[in-house]
């Protein structure tokens, strides 16, 4: 009886893996993919993945990368970093700090920027200033970018505009926002965004300008239970 179980269990096995080979010379899969996620992608989406996946594809073809991905050490956040803190999640000890760093700032100064990237726009830049690294992100962890208040910065470095805007990861499979993609943080919460010409496609740079922590970009995007 034991022999007969083990030999149905082995014969199902082989008879899936047979399934597997055939459905590969039939299912296309990007670079990126895997047959076995293809397949889990088949029996889990529903009509708003397949619509977010095609689109993800379109942006992801616009913005062809070399495959030279280098691998980079997330860094250590130091206590004159630029970039703004949720005063609402971070240490009592900290809070302090932050709120000093707040009232040298400035922020009444800033300006809202009138011409900023969309979404796709910040997501394609974002594509093109990590080497790829946030292709993987995308496709495979449902990830997209979202990008919160823009305001004017003067150090354009000869682009025709630039501008500085929060981001944040939004989980388009459980409709809320995450802080770093499996742990592997090498985006940050903020970035410069520039056209090189008017009307230009945008691109992406390291934060130069201390700008206010996005409440609402957060709240915005933040899961509903």
């Amino acid at each position: 009886m034991k022999s007969k179980k083990t030999k149905m269990i082995l014969l199902g096995t082989v008879a899936v893996l047979i399934v597997l080979l055939i459905a590969s010379n039939f299912i296309y899969i990007t670079p990126n993919e895997t047959l076995l996620y293809k397949a889990q992608q088949y029996v889990t989406y529903s009509k708003a993945d397949w619509e977010n996946y095609e689109e993800n594809k379109r942006i992801l073809a616009n913005n062809p990368t070399d495959g030279n991905i280098q691998t980079e050490v997330a860094a250590v956040v130091s206590p004159d970093d630029i970039y703004s803190l949720d005063t609402s999640r971070v240490a009592p000890e900290v809070v302090a700090s932050e709120l000093e760093k707040i009232k040298k700032a400035n922020f009444d100064r800033l300006v809202e920027a009138k011409i900023r990237p969309d979404h796709e726009d910040a997501q394609a830049a974002l594509i093109r200033h990590t080497d790829g690294r946030l292709t993987d992100v995308i496709i495979n962890q449902k990830i997209n970018i979202k990008v919160g208040k823009c305001y004017d910065n003067p150090n354009t470095d000869g682009n025709y505009n630039c501008v500085s805007c929060m981001i944040l990861l939004y989980n388009r499979d459980k409709k809320d926002w995450q802080e770093a993609p499996d742990g592997d943080n090498f985006l940050k919460p903020a970035y410069d965004f520039y056209q090189p010409s008017k009307g230009d496609i945008w691109e992406a740079k390291d934060l130069t300008m201390r700008i206010p922590f996005d409440y609402d970009l957060y709240k915005k995007f933040e899961g509903k239970e």
